[in-house]
């Protein structure tokens, strides 16, 4: 019995070790190797072409900068409202607290390109916000000292600035409120027990946030190519040379971005194990001013803390939606401006151009794509979780899995291509398969995560001991005790990688071939000015998000 229930265990995790590799960490790695395999030819084509010589290597030095500037800023306003917002949900208590949680979470499942589009509409239309109080916010306005595009900063701000407040509220629930009490207790201004106590304990969560939110704003595509103009970040470079057929400086570029989300996990990770020296860094002059001014501080910083909180969600998830919401009523019948009929959303959707026929072929492309890359991560996710739970590599496989996370999705698109397509392997062409398959290398990660976060909260362990002392072989423990047990885990997980995958626009536009979802629809429809229909595509794919969020929020509680 004892050699059965081994014999298992072994195939058990050679199955799953064997699916994650090919479907998961093959792809995420394999353009590190194309590199160093095709090096001749790229170095030739790069740095010592012919013609124009290293004017490739030029151009990516500026694209990367422009990205790392991006992401760079992006993050330090992470940090600034994403804080006092984690904190706000994590130790608050007031009405509307589900719904505040909703709001902050709704950018990480929104379709990148249809949000994009909207947050176009809401800062920069004539009726938007900035009009309204008087500013002229265009494409091309760039913020000083760091030149970056305003607009891209405010869409990777909203894209990210979740990764920060959800990593940092966990940790705050985590720790409690006991360390707080006895600091209050002791004579302790908030704040100050905030920054010497709270603060080092969460600060291995907060790394583990402004990583994730570096690394989604680094790769950002969909959002970045609606509201692009003239500038052009690495991302967008990849996917514009991969249409161009320039297949070297493609590959360099995205294996260098690769490269660079792959370099700031280990340093992070040993960061965050070495957090508590983050108390000694103050010299004691400084420390003694600091509690100086934290002492005589007034009392109304939690009110205005809670204000820049609550306003940063309503400029950057509300608004973008209501003016949406609004350009939807006001174009729904005609062009508001002209008043002719031919500009507006009804005209547009079944005049001559019958554009609902492409969206709507397109929405039922994104369904069928999603619906199939969420069947296959769910069932690798499955068999994935008792192994990595229960094994000595499992962390290691759990931190393998971190990385196709924070993989810019245009490189991963490229890779899939090199990979799987007629460019590699020739197995799976571009459309609609090599889609799913693309998508299933960041949909896996997605629902092992909260699969195994609800493995760890039942104490399952216990469970499937009982079970196997019983006689039960691991595949019925896994059938009969843990899928049943953390089912409410993986359908979460599940639905939050069905509309990851139903937003995802920059790797799907390298593999989709001749089949259109409808992320990557609304990128075309802004580029050839068919605003009306790009208003209806676009509010129908958040309206669609929306949706499930209420459902994921259900199925939580």
């Amino acid at each position: 019995m004892l050699r059965r229930s081994f014999l298992h265990n072994v195939l058990l995790a050679l199955g799953a070790i064997s699916l994650l590799t090919v479907l998961v960490f093959l792809p995420s790695f394999y353009l590190l190797t194309f590199i160093f395999t095709r090096w001749d030819e790229i170095y030739n084509e790069i740095f010592a072409h012919p013609l124009i010589g290293d004017t490739y290597w030029k151009e990516i030095g500026r694209y990367l900068s422009l990205s790392l500037r991006l992401a760079l800023t992006t993050i330090l306003i992470d940090l600034i409202i994403g804080v006092p917002l984690a904190y706000l949900l994590s130790r608050g208590s007031f009405p509307g607290k589900s719904l505040l949680e909703d709001l902050t979470m709704l950018p990480l499942v929104i379709p990148t390109s249809g949000f994009g589009f909207a947050t176009m509409l809401a800062w920069t239309a004539s009726y938007g916000l900035p009009a309204i109080l008087g500013f002229d916010i265009k494409v091309d306005t760039l913020v000083p000292m760091v030149n970056v595009p305003l607009l891209m900063l405010i869409i990777h701000v909203a894209l990210t600035f979740p990764y920060v407040v959800k990593t940092v509220c966990g940790a705050l629930r985590d720790i409690g409120k006991s360390y707080e009490i006895i600091a209050s207790s002791l004579g302790s201004k908030p704040i100050t027990t905030f920054r010497k106590i709270t603060m080092p304990l969460i600060v291995p969560s907060l790394l583990s946030g402004l990583v994730l939110a570096f690394a989604r704003s680094l790769g950002e595509t969909g959002a970045t190519m609606i509201v692009a103009g003239v500038s052009t970040t690495a991302p967008i470079a990849v996917v514009k040379w991969e249409f161009e057929n320039k297949l070297a400086p493609a590959a360099f570029l995205g294996a260098l971005l690769v490269g660079i989300s792959l370099a700031i996990i280990v340093p992070i990770e040993y960061l965050a194990s070495s957090s508590r020296r983050a108390r000694r860094l103050i010299p004691l002059g400084v420390e003694v001013l600091l509690v100086r001014w934290e002492r005589k501080a007034p009392g109304r910083l939690r009110l205005f803390r809670d204000i820049i909180s609550l306003l940063s969600i309503a400029l950057l998830v509300l608004l973008p939606i209501a003016v949406l919401a609004y350009n939807a009523m006001i174009y729904w019948r005609q062009d508001p401006y002209t008043g002719r009929m031919e500009g507006g959303i009804l005209y547009q959707l079944y005049g001559p151009a019958r554009y609902i026929d492409v969206i709507a072929k397109s929405m039922m492309t994104s369904l069928i794509v999603s619906s199939l890359a969420t069947l296959i991560s769910t069932y690798v996710a499955m068999i994935s979780i008792p192994v990595i739970a229960r094994s000595g590599y499992g962390r290691l496989l759990r931190i393998m899995l971190k990385v196709p996370l924070v993989i810019p999705t245009s490189a991963l698109g490229l890779a899939m291509i090199l990979l799987w397509g007629p460019r590699g392997l020739g197995l799976v062409p571009p459309g609609l398969w090599l889609i799913v398959l693309t998508h299933v290398v960041f949909s896996v990660p997605v629902i092992v995560e909260t699969g195994l976060a609800s493995y760890f909260e039942t104490n399952l362990p216990l469970y499937e001991d009982t079970a196997r002392s019983l006689g039960a072989t691991p595949y019925d423990v896994m059938e009969t005790i843990t899928i049943p047990m953390i089912r409410r885990g993986i359908i979460a997980g599940s639905l939050l990688a069905f509309t990851h995958s139903l937003g995802e626009t920059g790797a799907t536009f390298i593999v989709m071939g001749d089949h259109t979802t409808v992320s990557t629809l609304i990128v075309n429809l802004v580029e050839s000015l068919a605003i009306p229909a790009s208003i209806f595509a676009s509010l129908v794919l958040i309206l669609t998000s929306i949706v499930f969020i209420v459902i994921i929020r259900h199925l939580i509680e």
